[in-house]
């Protein structure tokens, strides 16, 4: 806690000092502006246009449009338009800024969600790890991803109608939403399925109400040049994406093996969150919570190092559990490990290999306090599930 403070107020100082200055850089932000912007002047099918969307972001760098080559284009949803047109409304540097703080606020009150009673010191914490850093740098989404994953999580058993709606919202970044309705089917957990199914019905029909539907047949044809970008061959970005498929690509392994590694290492994955969510007597609250916050970033192979704040979050839910129940031998250096792992993609260069790695310590602990649970079956008590 000691450290924490002045550590945000160390990320807010960068913060200002990239955003606010009178040229600001071009960083990921710069996609969701100009895409905000061509929403607001009513051609958000637009922003799915790269050559057009080259020419509106050097017309706001106020540069030639050949420094602005490499891509930094719109590819989310069309209703994650709703989330960024506000912060497209004034200048780019000052929009990135309150971008970053209002989603950090978020991220803030969704730690507080997950440890309640223990005032501002969860946020603090959770604002002060390396992954918010890294959002700040760049001005992407991660804090907005992992406070609508901590929602969720925290919500699902006391108010499952809010899970729901942060579950649906959490559609602006399709790929995170691989596992969990699978674990909603399996545990019967209905009222957060049908709040989920709901939400995303509904924001979907309101953009497509909104922006018309030529925006959607530009985001179906965005995935695909993502892929082509990202996966298809070995480039100097592919050490930033986060993924076991990333990983054995970059060091060498053929395209098909590294896909079946990464399909080997998810359905375990999957099968140990599955095991720990079915098990009866129900796992800990904190144990399924943590385990699916694992699976989520495991079993997509298209995750980045600015999606890793939601490390923080997850090793609040077992932080909760062992200010219960006790902490585990090594388990505050394991979880303090997890959560600043991916600070070596900074000290010792990029690699696919740390978000994982820190997952894999999450999954491991989540299991770990399971097996101790059940050992002392006095310390068992888990609420119901929400059905």
């Amino acid at each position: 806690m000691a450290i924490a403070i002045p550590l945000c107020a160390f990320y807010l100082a960068l913060l200002a000092l990239g955003t606010l200055q009178a040229t600001p850089r071009r960083v990921d932000f710069m996609a969701f502006y100009a895409a905000g912007r061509l929403a607001l002047e009513g051609q958000a099918a637009v922003a799915y246009d790269w050559a057009r969307v080259q020419l509106l972001q050097a017309d706001i760098l106020g540069v030639p449009p050949e420094q602005v080559a490499a891509f930094l284009g719109w590819v989310n949803p069309p209703h994650f338009l709703f989330f960024v047109q506000p912060f497209a409304a004034g200048d780019y540097g000052p929009g990135w800024a309150a971008w970053v703080v209002a989603t950090a606020t978020l991220f803030g009150l969704a730690a507080r969600a997950v440890l309640p009673g223990a005032g501002m010191a969860p946020s603090l914490v959770a604002l002060a790890t390396p992954g918010v850093l890294f959002v700040a740098v760049v001005g992407q989404n991660g804090l907005l991803v992992g406070a609508l994953l901590g929602w969720t999580f925290a919500w699902m058993d006391r108010r499952p109608w809010a899970a729901g709606i942060a579950l649906g919202l959490l559609t602006i970044k399709p790929q995170f939403g691989v596992i969990l309705p699978v674990l909603l089917v399996a545990t019967g957990r209905w009222r957060v399925f049908a709040a989920a199914t709901a939400t995303a019905l509904f924001v979907m029909g309101a953009a497509l109400v909104t922006y018309g539907p030529d925006p959607w047949w530009g985001f179906f044809g965005a995935l695909t040049r993502n892929e082509e970008l990202y996966l298809a061959e070995r480039t100097d970005v592919l050490p930033r994406i986060q993924s076991v498929f990333a990983l054995a690509y970059g060091l060498g392994a053929p395209r098909a093996a590294a896909w079946m590694l990464h399909g080997a290492m998810a359905a375990a994955v999957v099968g140990v969150v599955l095991r720990l969510w079915l098990r009866r007597p129900e796992a800990l609250e904190e144990v399924r919570a943590a385990a699916a916050f694992a699976a989520v970033f495991l079993v997509t192979p298209f995750t980045w190092v600015y999606d890793t704040p939601a490390l923080a979050l997850a090793a609040l839910f077992l932080v909760r559990a062992a200010m219960r129940e006790g902490f585990l031998p090594a388990e505050r250096p394991l979880l303090v490990l997890a959560c600043v792992l991916t600070q070596a993609a900074v000290v010792l260069g990029q690699s696919s290999a740390w978000a994982p790695a820190a997952w894999l310590i999450i999954l491991a602990c989540a299991w770990r306090r399971d097996r101790a649970a059940r050992v002392s079956p006095a310390r068992i008590g888990s609420p119901s599930a929400g059905t």
